[in-house]
């Protein structure tokens, strides 16, 4: 609720639907996800989901979305198998996305599993657009709001985490490291730490991607109007 580019985006009107809300549904009605739970430190977002015929709960402040994450899988009856972190601010994930990343997860050597996919030669220098490169075999070797690697090609990092069993508490009882200081990104206190992300290509896509300034919100504005007046 308090991005500081776009305070309240959460429950930013999209179509006469709150953004989270959106998000929720998409999780929700994906054919490989068991359940979808919002996890929220505000009251006004619990009481959105909850409108919406969804299911929230409350977990307080914390430092990183991960622990937001552990805390709310750690408040559930008998929490069990692997864990998909989906960002609430964006709104319309590509389900062929999901399905990519679920079936990483199904891998047995899967500890962590992302996503990316090509760049676009405008958005390689936005310092919100975070950059990944990896190692032949798909793990990653950094993560960085700067272009990487320089020469490209670049990638961009889609806002999805899966966690095998047992690693999301893992990963959130890291202490931060120096490569997170430095870039603000927590998937480097993982890698830092030793941690094994593994990283699925997929093809970039006409859905509208992410929201992090007020521009961005306009732009998935007139995304879902035009969806909205083509549909069947």
């Amino acid at each position: 609720m308090d991005a500081s580019r776009l305070p309240g985006k959460p429950l930013a009107d999209i179509g006469g639907t709150p953004m989270v809300v959106h998000a929720w549904r998409a999780a929700d009605r994906h054919p490989d996800i068991n359940e979808a739970v919002v996890a929220t430190d505000h009251p006004d977002i619990v009481q959105s989901v909850e409108d919406a015929g969804g299911r929230a709960i409350l977990t307080g402040e914390h430092p990183s979305g991960t622990d937001r994450c552990l805390a709310a899988w750690q408040a559930m009856e008998d929490p069990e198998g692997a864990v998909i972190n989906l960002q609430g601010d964006e709104p319309f994930p590509e389900p062929g996305h999901l399905t990519a990343l679920c079936r990483l997860l199904r891998q047995p050597h899967t500890q962590v599993a992302t996503v990316r996919r090509p760049a676009d030669p405008g958005e390689v220098e936005l310092p919100e657009r975070v950059k990944v490169e990896c190692d032949p075999n798909g793990r990653a070797l950094r993560f960085s709001r700067a272009p990487v690697p320089p020469a490209g090609p670049h990638h961009i990092h889609l806002g999805l985490y899966g966690f095998a069993p047992g690693w999301l508490e893992r990963c959130a009882t890291l202490p931060i490291g120096r490569l997170e200081q430095q870039e603000r990104l927590e998937q480097l206190r993982w890698l830092e730490a030793g941690v094994h992300i593994h990283v699925v290509d997929v093809e970039d896509t006409a859905g509208p991607g992410s929201v992090d300034t007020q521009d961005d919100l306009e732009r998935v504005r007139r995304w879902h109007a035009n969806r909205s007046t083509e549909a069947p």
